[in-house]
């Protein structure tokens, strides 16, 4: 196979993996749905050989499953899962946002003033709405490093899959977009530390909104855990469950801070900050 045969063969394959990730991604191949190579061969007109290694590569994202002696079936989706990876996420970016703030040129800066008024001002698909708002971060996320920007990629397409499953029948949060006009105002003043905020609060009320919407019994740790070792008090109840709006507490107070409030979660810092200046301790 000489260099231009390799390239139409690649093409091929990263056609196939494109179309069969967006038909597990919309709800049109469902959780647990069984795959088989001739079917899928005929609804997308493709021979096995490119399914075969686009099937491989939706293995190693995680959107299927293949087992010996039972082919290959499209993966679930498991809360528990969906909550490590909003961990992973809120570990991973918190602690490199002020890096982006610094960082970021005036060019990925005016992208993303687009991109936040096109999720702003016109009603959106689940599609559109989740494709753009991971360009939005990608922007910020490529002054990590190319290790880093790949797995936090990585994790916004796992957790994508979740997302649009469970809004292909709602409405977009309104405050996905009000978190991110405020992060994108933080990022022009060049402010890390109120952009690190921002990020940290709407990963919170993405994760704890999308589970305790689909399971209100669930038992969060990952996720506490977490945001407890950035300094974030995320208090649970006695059973371990959270119930919305959870009050949030950081251990750092950002002075002049006006947090944006979510159905979710209620940056209450600043009034246990103060509550605490304001009492007085008997002398021993």
């Amino acid at each position: 196979m000489d260099t231009s045969d390799r390239s139409r063969a690649g093409d091929a394959v990263a056609l196939v993996h494109e179309e069969l990730r967006e038909l597990i991604l919309s709800g049109r191949i469902l959780p647990g749905q069984r795959l088989t190579q001739r079917e899928l061969g005929e609804r997308l007109g493709v021979g096995r050989t490119p399914l075969r290694e686009a099937l491989r590569m939706l293995e190693a994202e995680g959107f299927v499953l293949s087992r010996a002696n039972h082919g290959v079936t499209v993966a679930g989706l498991d809360l528990d899962e969906a909550e490590e990876l909003y961990a992973a996420l809120l570990m991973l970016q918190a602690p490199m946002v002020p890096r982006a703030a610094r960082e970021i040129s005036e060019e990925s800066l005016t992208r993303m003033a687009e991109l936040s008024a096109l999720m702003r001002d016109r009603p959106q698909e689940p599609r559109d709405f989740h494709r753009d708002h991971a360009a939005f971060h990608a922007l910020h996320e490529a002054t990590f490093g190319p290790t880093l920007s790949k797995i936090a990629h990585d994790l916004y397409l796992r957790l994508s899959r979740l997302q649009r499953f469970y809004y292909r029948s709602r409405r977009i949060p309104a405050f996905a977009v009000e978190l991110d006009r405020a992060f994108l105002e933080a990022m022009r003043r060049r402010d890390g530390a109120r952009a690190r905020r921002v990020q940290e609060l709407h990963v919170l009320s993405s994760a704890i909104g999308l589970i305790t919407d689909a399971d209100p019994w669930h038992r969060f740790g990952p996720l506490v855990d977490a945001a407890a070792g950035l300094g974030i008090t995320v208090p649970l109840s006695a059973n371990g469950t959270l119930a919305p709006p959870v009050e949030v507490t950081w251990a750092v107070d950002l002075p002049g801070y006006d947090p944006v409030t979510t159905d979710y979660v209620v940056d209450v810092t600043s009034a246990h900050v103060h509550s605490h200046q304001g009492r007085r301790l008997d002398p021993l």
